[in-house]
């Protein structure tokens, strides 16, 4: 599999992309489970499989949307490469799955928040959409920073913006609020607790310090990589937004239970896409991803005593 092969985003990329999505989720599942592997395994590494093509190719499909920040193909191959990286894999977690996806068409609105006519109808969608993920975990509060951002950019301090910013905000957790009363079971999703629990290095293990790596290469983008042209810059911004609020959600432990870096996960893909794309050769770029893909998976089948 070479570089080559994403150039472009197009059928074969897909395949290859998918592909390599199933031989990476086999290697995670097989590494944590190897004492106990056996067939039932398989289908939870289908449904995953399927559950990360599909969001991978949600996230594609809404970036040919617009015009100048168009994801590069080889994002398809640093998705599943990165999920690679992430300690020990993430379970299989509904909310995280309904959190993820959320962001990820945020930053669709966040554009278009920022580039059209219909400002204030974007940011009422913003607000919602932010609203929507703090159901489920309190602590994303820190997102409707996001909304903030786009007030201050465009300057959207009339009363009818107010009120667009505002009213999802109080809207939203009343609906749920009264939809939990009536159905508990299906809409007693919001998390009233809000439960800090610092880094600590000697808490890390050797899988958390690996991914540091990664967060380091995305750091690095982000001060040293600016892309050109505004759609693309803001794109690029929001995903550094995203970033910086994970790092401050994983450093202090805000109600993700054991996936303290989980919500980093795609902005951190993005940017080593973005590193990757950044390099001068497909040769020098074969051999990172090359020597990346082996280096991890060397560590994983150590890390986890496979042999």
């Amino acid at each position: 599999m070479t570089v080559e092969t994403f150039n472009k985003v197009g059928l074969k990329a897909y395949m290859y992309s998918f592909s390599f999505s199933l031989a990476v989720i086999f290697i995670i599942n097989y590494c944590k489970y190897h004492r106990d592997w056996n067939i039932n395994n398989i289908f939870e590494i289908l449904i995953l499989w399927i559950i990360f093509a599909f969001f991978t190719f949600f996230i594609s499909f809404l970036q040919t949307k617009k015009s100048s920040a168009k994801l590069s193909g080889i994002h398809l191959l640093t998705f599943p490469l990165v999920f690679l990286f992430f300690p020990n894999g993430p379970g299989l977690a509904f909310s995280k799955i309904v959190i993820g996806l959320i962001l990820v068409y945020s930053e669709h609105i966040f554009i278009k928040a920022l580039f059209s006519k219909s400002k204030n109808k974007y940011l009422f969608d913003l607000s919602i959409l932010i609203s929507i993920i703090v159901l489920f975990n309190i602590g994303l509060l820190i997102f409707y920073v996001i909304p903030i951002i786009v007030i201050l950019n465009q300057k959207l301090y009339s009363i009818k913006s107010l009120i667009a910013f505002l009213f999802p905000i109080l809207l939203i957790p009343f609906i749920f609020y009264s939809l939990a009363l009536i159905v508990p079971d299906i809409f007693g999703l919001v998390n009233n607790t809000f439960n800090i629990q610092p880094f600590r290095y000697s808490d890390q293990t050797n899988g958390d310090l690996v991914w540091f790596v990664i967060l380091s290469v995305s750091i690095y983008c982000t001060i040293f990589i600016r892309p050109k042209g505004n759609e693309k810059s803001s794109a690029f911004l929001f995903m550094t937004i995203w970033l910086y609020l994970s790092f401050i959600i994983g450093f202090l432990g805000l109600n993700l239970d054991e996936e303290r870096w989980l919500l980093g996960f795609v902005p951190a893909a993005f940017f080593f896409g973005v590193f990757i794309e950044n390099m001068k050769s497909d040769r020098l770029k074969n051999r990172v991803i090359f020597l990346a893909a082996i280096f991890i998976i060397i560590f994983k089948l150590i890390d986890f005593e496979v042999f």
